[in-house]
């Protein structure tokens, strides 16, 4: 039986979802539904839709669709730093 190699990029990818909690804290709003657009390939989804990868000293999220990355987070003591120029655009719901 031949057993398939392991993407170890994929074993720790988790969807969006997984940064709930921390866009509340942040945006004080339902930010997984948030509709956004890959500046890469331009596709369109949820917030939440994202691939988010957790293992870092921060946090990654990329497009399902190219995986480019769309959104990256550090959480420090004193500050929370985001930047997110792989989006077109991030509707944030008011």
């Amino acid at each position: 039986m031949e057993t398939q190699p392991v993407d170890e990029n994929l074993a720790l990818m988790v969807d969006g979802n997984a940064l709930a909690g921390l866009l509340n804290e942040i945006f004080d709003v339902e930010m997984t539904v948030a509709p956004l657009r890959c500046a890469n390939c331009g596709r369109e989804g949820e917030m939440g839709s994202l691939w988010a990868f957790l293992e870092n000293p921060g946090y990654v999220l990329r497009c399902p669709a190219c995986h480019n990355i769309v959104l990256r987070m550090v959480a420090t003591p004193g500050a929370i730093y985001g930047d997110a120029r792989g989006a077109s655009y991030l509707c944030i719901p008011r």
